[in-house]
Parts: C-alpha cells; structure tokens; sequence
C-alpha cells in the first residue's frame, strides 16, 4: 500500500468540535454527555480548556454500580479522580499517518488534535475508516486481520466469559454459534452484565451488531460497511471464522 496518500492533514479528517468535560464535573455529567453524544470517551481539560485527561464508558462502568432494571449509580467524585492521563496528542499540522502511529504506540482508539495549547479537534479510529474509505484503499482484508481470536459460545455463560475475557488479555471475546461468529463480548458488556446471574447465557448480554466478510473484501469496502452500522469490528470468514478487523487494525493498514 502506498503510505503516501494517508500523509493528508490529520485537520481534514478529525471530528470537531470536541466534546469535553471540566475536571470538577461529576461522573454523572459524563454520562449524561455520553447518552447526548453517542461516544464513549470525553477529553477533560482544566481551567484554561487544556486537555489533561480521558474519561471513558469503561471507566465509567468500573466506578459505578448497577442496580435491578440495570440502572447505573454512581458515586459522587469528580470525573479528574477516574480519568486516564495524560490524553495522547498530536499538532494540527500532524499526517494522518501521524494520528494513526500514536493510536497504535498507545492501544487506544482516538487521540486529540492541539493547535499550540488549544483543543483543536479529535480522530478516531472510526474517522481512520473514513480516511480509508475516502482514499479507495483496496488492500484486503484478511491481510490485516487478527488471527489470534478468543470465543466464547452462545451457550455458555457469563461467569465463564467473563473470566475468559480477563484471562485473554484481550479487548473482547468473539461470541460463536458452532463455526460461525454472531456477536462480541466486550469489557463493556462484561462491566454492564456485573449484575446478572452469572450463569446467564452468553448470548443474552453480548453485542449482536456483527459484520462477516470474506478475506478478499477491500478495506474500502469494509470499512464503508462498519461506517454505516457504527461498529468497531468486522469478522473474517471463510468455511468458519478466520479473523477479526478491529479499528486499531485499520490504523495499522494506514502505516
């Protein structure tokens, strides 16, 4: 693949304006702006507007609790005292090339744009997807695929996927019906079902929004398909399930 095409501005293809959160803000706020944004990470600045943190779902999820009917109570705590930091950052005048080594150095899926001090705007890996599309990239795509891919049945349970996920070192769990995959069963699945009976099926708290594809579909293609359905990941099939496509993935085809 030619590298060349993705040295565009890294301006071009981030999402702005950002949203963001004062570090004094309760978690609440944060999840407040997440229901009203539809993402699943906030940058969070200082008394300035500077970026100095990340606060996620997932931390979210980790600092909360769930109650019956799934209701999730949080504690009273400021969103600086559960956020990661420092964010990751790259300058306006950076590559897409650029935002997307980052992502990969940091296994994490968006970094900030900074223009001098100011919060500029924000790329992810689903804005990576757009790069990919917009450019006709017609690479295949079981040549980037993960071909090591932990599942988990339909049928089995939550206890036990759950320490699977824990034990896998893995962001999620391919959730299988005999070969053929059917869903993901990510930490966030994982830190939604605490509540549940552990003995739950699988297949009643996993993530249904699934996209299977043969090898030699271009990642053009692909990456207009995850676009349309909001997901993260795409599976790679061929007589069963052959790999995984996530969207770091589609930052390491931009290299």
């Amino acid at each position: 693949m030619d590298s060349n095409r993705f040295k565009v501005p890294v301006t071009d293809y981030m999402t702005r304006p950002v949203a963001t959160l004062a570090r004094t803000q309760y978690l609440s706020a944060a999840e407040q702006t997440f229901r009203q944004n539809d993402i699943s990470a906030l940058a969070v600045t200082d008394d300035r507007g500077h970026p100095i943190g990340v606060i996620s779902r997932t931390d979210l999820l980790r600092a909360g609790h769930l109650e019956i009917g799934q209701t999730l109570r949080l504690p009273k705590v400021s969103v600086e005292s559960v956020m990661s930091y420092p964010p990751l950052t790259v300058g306006a005048d950076a590559s897409v090339i650029d935002a997307a080594q980052l992502m990969l150095q940091g296994d994490v899926h968006r970094v900030f744009v900074i223009d001098g001090d100011d919060l500029v705007g924000v790329v992810s890996s689903r804005d990576l997807m757009r790069a990919v599309r917009d450019l006709d990239v017609m690479t295949r795509i079981d040549t980037i695929a993960a071909k090591s891919v932990i599942t988990i049945g339909t049928r089995d349970t939550l206890g036990l996927a759950t320490d699977r996920l824990d034990l896998s070192n893995k962001h999620g769990l391919v959730v299988v019906e005999g070969v053929w995959p059917v869903g993901v069963f990510a930490q966030p699945d994982a830190l939604i079902a605490r509540s549940r009976d552990p003995e739950t099926f699988v297949e009643d708290v996993m993530d249904s929004r699934v996209i299977a594809l043969p090898g030699d579909v271009p990642l053009r293609r692909a990456a207009t398909q995850a676009l349309a359905m909001g997901i993260r990941r795409l599976f790679v099939v061929g007589d069963g399930l052959e790999g995984v496509v996530s969207g770091l993935d589609f930052a390491r085809a931009i290299q």
